[in-house]
């Protein structure tokens, strides 16, 4: 049986990680040299790659693969290889807990199942968390086991979008200590119209001071620990990443969708993120309507990406937004519009409400 791979020679790193293989009662080969990390590359399970040797991977030019993830006790040298690499970043020897859950092969996003969408903006005010609150709300009426997951740490907490901001149920300063290995959330979170939420939170007075802890994201290892929960149990998981997505947040397994307004300055904001970011098989979705009237495919072209689909203006979802009702519920344009996307994406016919 194939075992996992751990890139490095640092010996403090590989004590860390060969102490969690063995409490996991699972077997790591060390790669120190090239051949080793060669002959491993495709068939291990997983591979960790430490800070010191990331250059290394990079110039080797390896196909590409899943199941690769960074570690080193400093997290900006590793962000810095995230992207080259396309991977999840884990600081150690903090959290170590989660290295053993891999290892078992328990948290790998994705291994349920589960269809991730992350829908990210391509410059503010376009829409972006709308859309992922209707792909979410549609992909429940065809069925579906969904969530929808807020990774904008300054967000506002996306339960106000669906009029649940009274609603019970835990919300990410609530989960900020999972770590590894956690159990099926559904039953725990807010639901509303059959969608599990996962939102930030709030503070609760008016003079109560907000602190990242208590109202934004927690740290990387509680999120990975969430998302691989809800893909377990799940069938779609929607991420609300907003127009500044963390690269350390471990979602390389999703579709990403790039939502871009139809008009110049968004079209180049756009362009420069996709460039800044390497948004690698990323497809975009182009929001038109008034003052947003260029041609999709020549916005598609112009930002270096393919076009999943269109959503034209729908002026009946402010009000059904403001009366509460979740978008995907009311503004039929935008509803049939999120249907569509959902169809390519997934190839399934979504039915009429």
């Amino acid at each position: 049986m194939a075992i996992s791979m751990l890139v490095s020679r640092d010996a403090a790193l590989i004590e860390t990680v060969l102490a969690a293989a063995a409490a996991a009662q699972v077997g790591v080969v060390v790669a120190r040299d090239t051949e080793t990390l060669r002959r491993n590359w495709v068939s291990a399970p997983i591979v960790l790659v430490g800070a010191d040797m990331a250059a290394t991977v990079v110039g080797l030019g390896l196909p590409a693969r899943r199941g690769v993830h960074l570690c080193g006790p400093e997290a900006a040298a590793l962000l810095s290889w995230s992207v080259p690499l396309d991977a999840p970043v884990m600081v150690l020897p903090d959290q170590t807990g989660f290295v053993s859950s891999l290892l078992v092969g328990r948290d790998e996003l994705g291994a349920g199942g589960a269809t991730l969408l992350r829908v990210v903006g391509g410059s503010g005010g376009v829409g972006a968390t709308t859309l992922a609150c209707g792909l979410a709300q549609r992909g429940h009426r065809q069925g579906l086991q969904v969530a929808l997951v807020e990774l904008d740490p300054c967000g506002g907490g996306i339960d106000l979008v669906f009029g649940a901001e009274q609603a019970k149920g835990w919300r990410w300063p609530d989960l900020a200590s999972a770590a590894g290995h956690i159990g099926d959330l559904h039953g725990q979170l807010p639901n509303v119209s059959g969608v599990d939420l996962v939102s930030t939170g709030r503070s609760r007075t008016s003079n109560q001071q907000r602190s990242p802890a208590s109202a934004g994201l927690p740290q990387a290892e509680a999120v990975q620990a969430v998302l691989a929960s809800l893909s377990r149990s799940h069938d779609l998981v929607v991420l609300d990443a907003g127009a500044h997505p963390d690269p350390g947040v471990g979602t390389h397994n999703a579709q990403t969708l790039v939502v871009v307004a139809a008009e110049v300055k968004a079209v180049v904001a756009t362009r420069l993120k996709v460039a800044a970011q390497t948004l690698d098989g990323a497809m975009a979705v182009v929001r038109t309507g008034p003052g947003r009237r260029l041609d999709a495919a020549l916005v598609g072209e112009t930002i270096g990406l393919p076009v999943l689909g269109v959503v034209p203006h729908d002026g009946s979802l402010p009000l059904a937004l403001e009366s509460g009702t979740p978008p995907g519920l009311g503004g039929r344009r935008f509803a049939k519009a999120c249907d569509r996307l959902l169809d390519g994406l997934l190839g399934v016919e979504v039915a009429e409400s």
